[in-house]
């Protein structure tokens, strides 16, 4: 009950960084593995709401709230029943020689009350938390990622994209007619929109819902109080004046206008973020190709246009929130009016004890009113963000549309990639009419030109295609419960009908290397080492510092190109799979490696019984030895299939080697092996230190470096920083003043109630009692006076309008400033967000490439996302609720000292143990704040990192070891939850036993001190009830403002990072320049990091104007380090790099990257169109467009005139795609696919993931 046992731990993490594993472990109740289990147990049908299925799961414990919070709306009125009864004892009593013993009796009701409600509380608090909102948000996220493994991989550009596409900007010269697809109803709930956001799915949508399930009780809670308040208020005041105060909640009728205009603007808020954070996310993932042609500025403009919409649509929802928050303050203002006014024209007096319980009744109802617009608002914002969630749940999932089967066989199948838009089938591509079957334990070919559909065959056989006419059938693996991992031997390793996948684009997991081939897998090192030797990787390994141990970073950028093939592949033959489907992994690798990889891994003892179907254009390599080879057609269909012996005797062999010939000589520029690059922070070929073991005998370092969590304090100069942001001294002054002002009116008019009821002045020797007219009034409200005395009333100089009017007007200036404050607090907000915002964009588009390296994507997407979020809603509003908070607790002082100035002396006690409870809460709560913040990066980080290797982990079929790892990620955040909840617990008691031991000292005071009359005691008592929630209030403001500075902290941190040297160099450099290409470089020592060895290591040449120079050298050799240092994203250390007479180092960064190109080993295209990707800043012609996709080979000179089509087409190649319902074989449409390329204006997808690599 009083949560003592938690203070330890408070402690502790007071004065040490607490980390997760210094936390008890929480019940399995809370746990996330055990909770879904319930969850599903005890679901409805799939197509029921979310919300019902929610509320159908939890109705045992929503029931248990809302019986508490019931109990406790009544419980709430035993407070105000007891000041009623002491104002009444103040009003008859007569002489102050003794004190009534039943006014003792109220003192005792008063504080056994109070403390009753602390109690209760605190307890219903507490199972909010540990058993609604943990649990909630566990349950949602988990159902999140679940459903992420399960859906369809569909890689069509969104609706969104391809109508940008199609309403580009036309070029100089260009004619095109654009015309959007009608039928083109863009992606639906699991397509690619949902990518961009499951981000905000999971750092906001999910805490929302959970948040709401929540605080839910409480429209049960403030149900109850309107019922109890008005109950006690009818047999106070009577029900004429009850009723003629509630005529004035007519007005919030028109909140109900107010609210679904909010909800229309909080949608197209939750929208805006969408956008903003794809188009942040697209621009971090392809911030190398950003930084190399120094688009920085373009991107940068981008983004804060999407910002911009963001914060204009937060605009709108604030201004609606202002409004609602007028219409609920008037209402309140005009009840007490119309309520006080009746009652004495109706009585012809208004006394102390009548007016101040009332208005203690009225300030609990007001408050309601407040909360309920709170309230109201929350429910609106979790709606949204359920519906968002329950269409995502209720989105496609994959379909098996594989069947079972001894080998790997094609009937006449026909397949695409999935999709969610419905066009035509004509726009598809679709590979056609394929029959293959597959030998066993042994290799498979296929090949084929660029976009003729080898990834798509190979997607057909791990089942993530379309299925639109035939039947392919494929061995079953077995699931992870089957495979018993753990107990594998050598003897039992390979599982013939377990398949196993490298993708054409290798994913590589944040972490060790050693732990990237293991795979989840036991480490068996006798096989460990073959399946090393066998990819050439103890070489590289022998290089790196850490051996196997080194730290790879997001996306293996440690790696080189032909490192992160050769890594993946290692992960394929270290599997138990039968089965091997390698899509191209001799694209980038050196052609002596790729030999060896080829007998030594293909062909050697690791693949003795396997089933291996390899994709490559290297066809002379592989055939030879190949039992079995497939040959595509551009038009995706089968050019040649057979076994190799039969296709000598038939000539296509040879068809086959010539077509490899041909392709290599259109493609050389695309495919060339020299494109392998260096893995970053090695040491040169001619430098490469052997070290005795890859297994190193020092701990490892970090790549990728735990995320930064400060001890202790804010520091000061985040809290500056911040308030400057949203305008300074000037503006924060204005505010306070604007918040003194409003509580003083609130003050002023308490005390103008107390004016009021001392103008019926009494005359003491001749009291009468009075009786309200209903008996109910006389059992439960009568006066404590003697009733044979008799009241005398002497009428009131001043009429009853002059007091209503003033009491009016004070209410009314009251409001103007209560919402002028927060009108101002929110322009502050908005000013803060978008100048920091604008600030931390440029900070992490100019920092140097190495920090860009080694922080996850993930970390950086949570400042965007979730830590922008607080700023931008939250931080401002902390401060205020401070100002508001502080000063409320120093109005309800300024009342209690007009009782007796001798309460200082009890008040300072009461206020030194707040403190010291607030300090020592502050003190071990932020540790608890922060490691729960810290905790929000890695569930991202994991998301992000499963998302893009989905194929690989479907094809591993290792979806189940993905959940388990995001269980423990979601049971470590929910963990820190609970004990951040802990320590609110704990405070909660302590501030109400506190406040409870306030309100009573007050009632002591006034019923033993003589003078004070029940005008002044009702004044008082009033505001100390209010003590408690208001000093937990404030104390909990002080924390969470300190706990949600923690965000600020996060983001003032990336404003202040390094950026690279951006106004240096000549201002004069010729706009011809580069006119030759001239390159000459001298002694050039190049390095990664100041702590890490040197690259290149006095290098020096020289290259003559338009000459092709070719850069060779093994993996690790420096080829990439030397393109990054012409770039100046490595500064030397020693020598010069002089292009056409000029030193690159004396040239400004812009204008070095600008004249200079690169294509980049890692193709990156952006959403949009192919314009969009081919001349960003639309300075070229289609005709120059068209020119140059010539020459690349994706377009040919006869197949369109000058101009390129208007019209647009649906992507080719082997990911283009769209879903169709049912479709026969006689349905296929043309046997041609179109060609995405005849048109300019086609739409990309973020990535290119749409076409493809090839392509791209």
């Amino acid at each position: 009950m009083t949560f003592s046992w938690s203070s330890d731990l408070l402690d502790r993490a007071a004065t040490k960084i607490i980390n997760v594993g210094d936390l008890p472990a929480m019940t399995a109740f809370v746990r996330s593995a055990e909770s879904i289990i319930r969850f599903r147990s005890t679901s409805l049908k799939p197509t029921v709401a979310l919300w019902k299925v929610i509320l159908w799961n939890f109705r045992f414990r929503f029931l248990r709230q809302w019986i508490l919070v019931t109990v406790l709306a009544i419980i709430d009125a035993l407070p105000q029943y007891a000041i009623l009864r002491l104002l009444q004892y103040l009003e008859a009593r007569q002489n102050f020689d003794t004190i009534d013993p039943k006014a003792w009796l109220w003192v005792g009701v008063l504080l056994v009350s109070t403390l009753t409600f602390t109690l209760v509380n605190n307890r219903i608090t507490w199972f909010m938390i540990s058993e609604l909102s943990i649990p909630a948000r566990s349950i949602l996220t988990t159902l999140l990622f679940e459903k992420m493994m399960k859906v369809k991989d569909c890689k069509d550009p969104p609706k969104s994209e391809k109508r940008r596409a199609d309403e580009a900007p036309k070029s100089n010269g260009s004619n095109q007619a654009n015309k959007a697809n009608p039928n083109a109803d863009g992606p639906k709930k699991a397509s690619r929109q949902t990518k961009h956001q499951l981000v905000n799915m999971f750092a906001v949508d999910a805490n929302l819902v959970a948040v709401f399930c929540a605080n839910s009780q409480f429209y049960v809670n403030y149900g109850a109080k309107v019922i109890v308040s008005t109950t006690f208020l009818w047999l106070l005041i009577g029900w004429k004046s009850l009723f003629a105060g509630l005529v004035a909640i007519v007005i919030l009728i028109g909140n109900s206008f107010l609210a679904k205009k909010y909800q229309r603007n909080q949608k197209a808020l939750v929208k805006s973020r969408d956008t903003k954070t794809a188009v942040v996310t697209e621009a971090l993932h392809g911030v190398r190709q950003i930084k190399f042609s120094a688009a920085e500025a373009q991107w940068m403009e981008k983004i804060n246009e999407a910002r911009e919409v963001e914060l204009g649509r937060l605009w709108q929802t604030m201004r609606s929130n202002i409004l609602i928050t007028l219409a609920s303050n008037i209402a309140p203002i005009l009840l007490v009016a119309f309520v006080l006014a009746t009652y004495a024209y109706i009585h012809g007096d208004l006394l102390p004890s009548i007016a101040f319980t009332a208005l203690g009744v009225f300030g609990q109802l007001e408050a309601v009113l407040v909360m309920t617009l709170n309230l109201l608002v929350m429910g609106l914002n979790a709606k949204i963000s359920c519906d968002r969630i329950d269409s995502f749940l209720q989105s496609e999932e994959r379909v098996e549309n594989t069947q079972p089967g001894d080998s790997i066989v094609f009937e006449n199948a026909s397949v695409s990639f999935p999709s969610d838009s419905k066009e035509t089938l004509h726009e598809r591509f679709i590979l056609r009419d394929v029959s293959l079957q597959f030998p066993k334990h042994a290799l498979s070919v296929i090949s084929g030109p660029t976009g003729s559909g080898k990834s798509l065959l190979l997607a057909a056989i791990l089942g993530e295609v379309e299925l639109l006419a035939g039947n392919i059938r494929v061995p079953r693996p077995p699931t992870i419960t089957e495979r018993f991992d753990a107990k594998a031997t050598a003897a039992n390793w390979i599982l013939p009908s377990a398949i196993a996948f490298v993708s054409q684009t290798p994913w590589i997991e944040n972490t060790t290397i050693k732990a990237n081939v293991l795979f989840g897998l036991p480490c068996d090192a006798v096989r460990y080492e073959k399946v090393l030797n066998a990819c050439s990787l103890t070489k590289d390994l022998e290089m790196f510092e850490d051996g196997d141990l080194t730290e790879v970073g997001a996306q293996g950028i440690s790696l080189s190109g032909g490192q992160k093939w050769r890594l993946t592949l290692a992960r394929a033959f270290y599997s138990r799979a039968g089965i091997l489907i390698l899509d191209d992994v001799f694209s980038v690798i050196d052609a002596h490696v790729g030999r060896e990889i080829y007998d030594n891994a293909l062909m050697g003892e690791l693949s003795e019984g396997r089933t291996r179907i390899l994709v490559t254009h290297h066809v002379s390599l592989c055939l030879p030895r190949t039992k079995y080879a497939v040959s595509l057609s551009s038009q995706g269909t089968i050019k040649h299939a057979g076994l190799v012996e039969e296709l000598k005797k038939t000539g296509s062999f040879e068809d086959m080697l010539m077509a490899e010939q041909e392709e290599n000589t259109n493609e050389a520029t695309k495919n060339g092996e020299s494109s392998g690059t260096a893995a970053k922070g090695k040491a040169s070929g001619s430098a490469t230190k052997h070290v005795e073991s890859k297994y190193p005998k020092l701990p490892p370092k970090k790549l990728v470096k735990d995320e930064h969590r400060e001890s202790g304090s804010v520091k000061r100069s985040v809290y500056s920083d911040y308030l400057k942001a949203t305008g300074g001294v000037p503006f924060w002054t204005l505010v306070i003043l604007f918040y003194v002002i409003a509580q003083g009116l609130t003050l002023g008019r308490s005390w103008w109630i107390r004016i009021w009821t001392a103008s019926y002045l009494l005359d003491k020797s001749h009291m009468a009692r009075r009786f309200h007219t209903y008996t109910d009034q006389r059992q439960l409200f009568a006066p404590l006076i003697n009733s044979t005395a008799t009241l005398s009333l002497r009428s009131s100089p001043r009429g009853l309008g002059f007091y209503l009017g003033v009491y009016v007007l004070i209410s009314l200036v009251s409001i103007i400033f209560t919402t002028g404050r927060f009108f101002l607090v929110f322009r502050g907000s908005l000013r803060a967000s978008r100048k920091v915002f604008r600030e931390m964009t440029y900070r992490v588009l100019h920092t140097p490439l190495r920090w860009l390296d080694t922080e996850p994507t993930g970390r950086i997407l949570n400042r965007f996302t979730a830590d922008f979020q607080l700023m931008d809603s939250q931080l401002s509003s902390d401060f205020a609720q401070n100002c508001a908070s502080l000063v409320q607790v120093l109005g309800i002082m300024v009342a209690a000292f007009f009782v007796s100035p001798y309460f200082i002396f009890p008040a300072l006690a009461l206020l030194v143990a707040c403190v010291h409870i607030a300090r020592r809460y502050i003190r071990g709560a932020r540790a608890f704040k922060r490691l729960e913040s810290a905790q929000k990066s890695p569930i991202v980080l994991h998301f992000s990192s499963s998302l893009q290797g989905l194929s690989t982990i479907h094809g591993f079929s290792n979806a189940q070891v993905f959940v388990t790892r995001m269980h423990n990620l979601i049971d470590s955040s929910a963990s820190t939850t609970w004990h951040n909840g802990i320590c609110t617990m704990w405070l909660g008691f302590r501030m109400g036993i506190v406040g409870s031991i306030f309100s009573s000292v007050i009632a002591l005071f006034t019923i033993s001190i003589p003078g004070v009359d029940a005008g002044l005691a009702g004044f008082a008592l009033t505001f100390s009830l209010e003590f408690r929630s208001a000093f937990l209030n404030t104390v909990r403001q002080l924390a969470n403002t300190e706990l949600d500075m923690n965000a600020a902290e996060r983001i003032f941190e990336y404003t202040k990072l390094e950026t690279e040297d951006l106004r240096g160099g000549t201002n004069n450099l010729r706009a011809s320049w580069p006119e030759e290409g001239k390159l000459e470089v001298k002694k050039l020592e190049v390095g990664y990091a100041n702590d890490l060895p040197a690259i290149l290591k006095g290098v020096t040449f020289s290259v003559e104007g338009n000459q092709r120079v070719g850069v060779v050298g093994r993996t690790g050799a420096g080829k990439s380090t030397l393109s990054l240092a012409l770039f100046r994203f490595l500064k030397a250390r020693k020598g010069s790099i002089v292009i056409d007479g000029i030193d690159i180092s004396t040239i400004k960064l812009h204008d070095l990257r600008t004249r200079l190109a690169i294509i980049p080993q890692d193709p990156v295209l952006f959403s949009g169109s192919i314009r969009s990707n081919l001349d960003p800043f639309n300075n070229f012609s289609d005709v120059q467009l068209k020119e140059v996709l010539e020459r690349v080979q994706l377009i040919t000179s006869t197949s369109t005139d000058n101009t390129l089509v208007s019209e647009p087409v649906q992507p080719a190649a082997e990911a283009s795609s769209i879903v169709v319902s049912s479709i026969t074989a006689a349905e296929t449409g043309p046997k041609e696919n179109a060609n995405i390329f005849l048109d300019s204006n086609s739409a990309i997808s973020q990535s290119g993931s749409n076409i493809s690599q090839g392509q791209r």
